[in-house]
């Protein structure tokens, strides 16, 4: 990834999806604010990045309508088999879709539009940052929200160059931390999860280096899976510009899902944003 701030996309979920839900599907501590803000805008709710439908089909069983989009088929394919099982009526009230959120294009208007953890930081180049904020504004209700839960950077992360083919040696060298077991019922495996973190301020670009350790529940070794996941870092007064240029006013930045203040150690942040009528 070069300075000329461009990237070809590749689905960083393509082999990660199963892991990914396992690890990262008992995550609420979010799930009360999109619900708070449901309540306020009614439905429909457009859910950007749905992933393997973590938020959509929690809103669904609150009795609102969905329609989650996302780039990645394997993360979909996850979000359909559990929506298969859920009641009738709650499978009703989800729609799922492939696509880009810089090219939207989804049927009707939402009267609230959620990118819930971190969606945004995989649009890299600020053309098509600019171009997924108008499309969905243009796909908003009048005066309808729109709210982006994202990282708050961390300056103590490690400095990395991302030049050209080094985002792959930095991938395989940075230290590992420790970040916790969890428990694979279906393959009735155990899988402990390490991170590495860098970033390189060059070029305002993370990297988050995830290797899971897959072992039997007598600790011998299945398999060991890296996978190496680029982030764009965005900090606020960059993204108030963005959403002012999109055609949005911004209401609120909260520090955390409980609507704290965002202040220098927030380890979110949580814009909440109008759609401004021409």
């Amino acid at each position: 990834m070069g300075k000329n701030d461009k990237q070809e996309f590749i689905d960083p979920f393509a082999d990660f999806a199963e892991i990914y839900e396992l690890t990262h599907s008992g995550k609420g501590d979010d799930l009360s604010l999109y619900l708070e803000y449901a309540k306020k805008t009614g439905p429909p709710v457009l859910d950007i990045g749905s992933g393997t439908g973590r938020v959509a089909i929690f809103l669904a069983e609150k009795g609102y309508r969905v329609f989650g989009i996302d780039v990645s088929e394997n993360m979909l394919k996850i979000a359909r088999k559990k929506i298969k099982t859920l009641p009738k009526a709650v499978q009703d009230r989800i729609r799922m879709k492939k696509q880009d959120m810089s090219h939207l294009d989804v049927p009707g208007k939402y009267a609230l539009a959620l990118m819930p953890y971190g969606e945004f930081a995989h649009v890299f180049e600020p053309k098509r940052q600019l171009q997924a904020l108008s499309a969905i504004r243009k796909h908003l209700k009048k005066n309808g929200l729109l709210i982006i839960g994202m990282s708050n950077w961390d300056p103590r992360e490690e400095r990395v160059s991302l030049e050209g083919n080094e985002i792959t040696r930095w991938g395989h060298s940075m230290p590992l931390k420790y970040e916790g077991i969890f428990e694979d019922k279906k393959n009735d495996r155990i899988i402990t999860r390490y991170i590495a973190r860098g970033y390189d301020p060059s070029v305002q670009t993370g990297l988050h280096v995830y290797v899971h350790e897959i072992t039997d529940r007598d600790g011998i070794l299945i398999a060991r899976k890296t996978n190496v996941l680029p982030i764009r870092y965005v900090f606020r007064y960059e993204m108030e510009l963005l959403l002012e240029k999109a055609g949005f006013i911004v209401e609120n930045i909260y520090g955390h899902y409980d609507k704290s203040e965002f202040v220098y150690n927030s380890r979110r942040m949580i814009f909440v944003a109008r759609k401004k009528e021409a």
